[in-house]
């Protein structure tokens, strides 16, 4: 087919445009951490967006060493690798292989296999409250990934005023022997699920020449998946009974194209969409000059056809199929972001309004009551019935203000504090050539879930300032300090600080 064949020509064509880092040859990375607080947690600040190696124990420490080598950038075909280990103390797990990949990239394309550390789609790395969908908040997932992780363009193509990316992936969670400990104690009717197997797709495209004019526009779609998998279920009489869930084959063409499950599968699986899908659209305007930047975006979640279409279908008491549509979004992220020009007060500043109290409104069903009527509305986000939630490690996947299964009062992996709003600014600045500052704060409001409502919204504020110096004798060397504190009637009142020394350098040129 010759359509087919123009665009695979057009993929291979795109010429590199990917992320480089300063370290082109091997270099080593060692660092310790120590909190101490007081309070019930940790507070929220110094646990949240840390990829998964933080812990909600009011005093705890962790101590990790890696070794890496990025791409060389001045080569079309180029590899690179990482591995990092840590030793914790007052952690889900005392020994963390927290990132262990290798890669291999040819001009824009980029094969990744392992597990790495990411970061979320269009928000600033270290001051962004994180994605919707995706957000470093729990521990890297190990897959094996092929995409264009950087955006790219033709040079014939529109007079490079078009670009895209993205990529695919299959992985595995990691954490079934967390599980197992973790739901040991959990209430009757309880469950968890081992052997869970991850998927991700993403596309994106941006129109715009920085060359050429300082506008440009972005849209694009993420789309996850959790699928396969063992589920142990707490009976009333005591028993736990288990189940498998389809992993075959199929199962990984179900998760890249979605579709019901098959007749292996539980009655729901089959009614719905194969494992739990969930994902996020996004839309952003940038606006860049030779001295300061500003960009505005906007996430929004979807869990099903309502939210990524915002059209959905229901069945009338007479059995007729009625639309429904859901536009506009009520729920999303917007967000600012702000680049200054080059001074010793202000880097850039962020700020970001999140709101999830809609999830499509109540539920609207087939009154028959069966199983064969599409059902809309009641989202529910980040929530499933044999996955449970949307987490890695008890940490959840995305924006840290939807809490974590690990600040539950009973032992269980779901994620009960969905409805929400919060408001949230993180700002940095380097007054002088070895200081460097951070600011992260928010507020939040949460109403619990549209099946189990908080009988009074509860609030919770979240502060955080950090100071991190760079002495230039001694190169390579960082002394991080930051203080914390929580006024929160769903995590409690917590105040602490934190300590990070750390090390870096070359061992080989």
């Amino acid at each position: 087919n010759r359509t087919i064949w123009s665009l695979l020509s057009l993929l291979l064509a795109l010429p590199i445009h990917a992320q480089t880092s300063e370290w082109n040859k091997i270099h080593y990375d060692i660092q310790t951490s120590a909190i101490a607080s007081a309070g019930k947690h940790a507070p929220f600040w110094l646990t949240s967006n840390r990829h998964g190696l933080s812990s909600l124990e009011s005093n705890n420490a962790n101590l990790s060493a890696g070794l890496f080598r990025a791409f060389d950038k001045k080569r079309g075909f180029t590899w690179a690798y990482g591995a990092e280990v840590a030793g914790a103390w007052n952690y889900t797990s005392p020994f963390y292989i927290q990132q262990l990949y290798a890669d291999v990239k040819y001009g824009c394309w980029e094969l990744s296999v392992g597990s790495k550390e990411r970061w979320s789609e269009g928000k600033h790395r270290t001051l962004s409250g994180g994605g919707l969908t995706f957000a470093p908040n729990a521990r890297p997932i190990p897959q094996v990934r092929l995409g264009i992780n950087e955006y790219a363009t033709a040079p014939w193509l529109f007079n490079e005023w078009v670009q895209v990316k993205g990529h695919l992936s299959y992985g595995r969670h990691t954490d079934d022997r967390f599980q197992r400990a973790h739901m040991a104690n959990a209430p009757t009717g309880s469950r968890y699920i081992e052997d869970v197997l991850f998927h991700e797709k993403t596309a994106f495209l941006k129109i715009g020449n920085r060359s050429k004019a300082p506008l440009s526009a972005e849209v694009g779609l993420e789309m996850y998946s959790q699928f396969g998998g063992r589920v142990w279920e707490k009976r009333p009489e005591g028993d736990i009974i288990r189940y498998d869930l389809p992993h075959s084959y199929k199962e990984y063409i179900k998760a890249l194209i979605p579709m019901a499950a098959g007749s292996d599968a539980p009655e729901m699986e089959q009614a719905n969409v194969n494992g739990n899908i969930l994902g996020s659209w996004h839309f952003a305007m940038n606006y860049e000059t030779d001295n300061w930047s500003l960009r505005a975006y906007y996430e929004h979640f979807y869990e099903d056809h309502s939210g990524l279409f915002g059209l959905d279908h229901h069945y009338n008491r007479e059995g007729v199929r009625e639309w429904i549509t859901y536009l506009p979004w009520r729920d999303g992220l917007y967000g600012l972001e702000f680049t200054a020009p080059k001074n010793r007060i202000i880097n850039t500043i962020v700020y970001e309004y999140l709101t999830s109290r809609d999830q499509s409104g109540p539920i609207l069903q087939n009154p028959s009551g069966d199983m064969s009527g599409q059902a809309g509305g009641m989202d529910w986000y980040y929530i499933h019935t044999y996955y449970q939630s949307w987490q890695h490690w008890g940490m959840s996947i995305c924006n840290p203000h939807t809490l974590s299964p690990l600040y539950n009062e009973e032992p269980t992996l779901t994620m009960p504090n969905q409805r929400l709003r919060s408001h949230h600014i993180g700002f940095d600045g380097q007054p002088t050539n070895t200081l460097h500052y951070r600011f992260m704060g928010s507020w939040s409001k949460h109403w619990g879930s549209l099946e189990d409502p908080l009988p009074t919204p509860l609030t919770q504020l979240s502060l955080m300032g950090e100071l991190t110096y760079s002495p230039l004798k001694w190169r390579g060397w960082q002394f991080t300090g930051a203080l914390a504190l929580d006024r929160s009637l769903l995590i409690g009142n917590n105040f602490g600080g934190m300590i990070t020394i750390r090390k870096t350098g070359k061992i080989k040129d």
